[in-house]
C-alpha cells in the first residue's frame, strides 16, 4: 500500500487543460483521446504529447514535461479555419487579401468581418459573419459554384453583435509575483487588470525561486474577480 502511494505522488504528476476557446475541445494525450476540456489526467512523469482540437478551428499541438505534482496547465485558444469547397480559393477579409483556403486566422470577437472568396472558374461568394463573444461554432464552410452556375445566396449573416461587455481582475499575491493572463505578462502584484471581456481566464502567478500558481477566474460584467494566493518555495514539498 505505502509502495503504491509513493508511486503515486514520486512517479507521477498531473495534466490540467483549462478551459478552452471554443469550449468542448477534444484533448488528446500521447496519442489518446481522454475527453473535452477542462480536464485533468495524471500521467507518469516526463514529456508528453497534447493535442487540443474541434472541428473547424486549428488544432493545437505541444508536448508538456511534467515534473511535480502541482502539474501543468495549459489554455488555449484555437484559431478559425476559413474553409472553401474547393480548397484553395483567395480570402478578402474585410477588403484586405489575407490568403488562401484552408487558411487559420484569429478572428476579433463582437466585430463583424465581411468575406469574399476567389477562384479561377468560380463564382466569387461574399458573406457578413458576426463573431459572438462567447464562440461556440465555427465559420462554415463556403461552396464555390462554377462560373455560369446561379449565383450563391448569403451564406451567414447574424443581427448586429450586443457591445462588448468587461470586468475587472484583481490579484495579490505573498511574495510579489509576475502575473500572467493566458499566458499574456500583465506586470507585478499587487496588480488591477481593467477592461477584461466577459470569459474564462488562467491567470499564472511567477516568481524566482518558487512554484508557479495557476489558477482560473471568470470574470463578470461590470464585477471584479479578485485573486489571492500564496506562493511556496521550489524546495518545499
Amino acid at each position: 500500500m505505502l509502495a503504491g502511494v509513493l508511486y503515486f505522488f514520486v512517479f507521477t504528476g498531473v495534466i490540467w487543460v483549462g478551459p478552452t476557446r471554443p469550449p468542448g475541445a477534444t484533448v488528446e494525450i500521447d496519442g489518446i483521446v481522454l475527453g473535452t476540456a477542462p480536464l485533468k489526467q495524471r500521467v507518469r512523469r516526463g514529456v508528453h504529447q497534447i493535442k487540443i482540437y474541434k472541428e473547424g478551428f486549428e488544432t493545437w499541438q505541444g508536448e508538456e514535461k511534467v515534473s511535480g505534482i502541482p502539474g501543468a496547465a495549459i489554455s488555449v485558444k484555437l484559431r478559425f479555419l476559413l474553409r472553401s469547397d474547393p480548397t484553395g480559393a483567395k480570402v478578402i477579409m474585410d477588403g484586405n487579401s489575407i490568403g488562401v483556403t484552408e487558411l487559420a486566422i484569429d478572428l476579433k470577437l463582437g466585430v463583424p468581418h465581411t468575406f469574399e472568396f476567389k477562384k479561377d472558374g468560380y463564382q466569387s461568394a461574399r458573406f457578413k459573419a458576426d463573431i459572438p463573444l462567447d464562440v461556440s461554432e465555427p465559420v462554415p464552410i463556403v461552396t464555390l459554384r462554377p462560373v455560369g452556375a446561379p449565383p450563391p445566396e448569403e451564406i451567414w449573416s447574424g443581427e448586429e453583435p450586443p457591445p462588448p461587455e468587461y470586468g475587472t481582475i484583481q490579484v495579490t499575491s505573498t511574495p510579489d509575483a509576475q502575473v500572467y493572463l493566458d499566458g499574456e505578462f500583465q506586470g507585478e502584484t499587487p496588480l488591477t487588470i481593467k477592461k477584461v471581456l466577459v470569459g474564462d481566464y488562467v491567470i499564472t502567478l511567477s516568481r524566482e525561486g518558487y512554484r508557479d500558481l495557476r489558477r482560473t477566474v471568470y470574470v463578470e460584467k461590470d464585477k471584479t474577480a479578485r485573486v489571492a494566493e500564496e506562493l511556496k518555495p521550489e524546495s518545499v514539498e
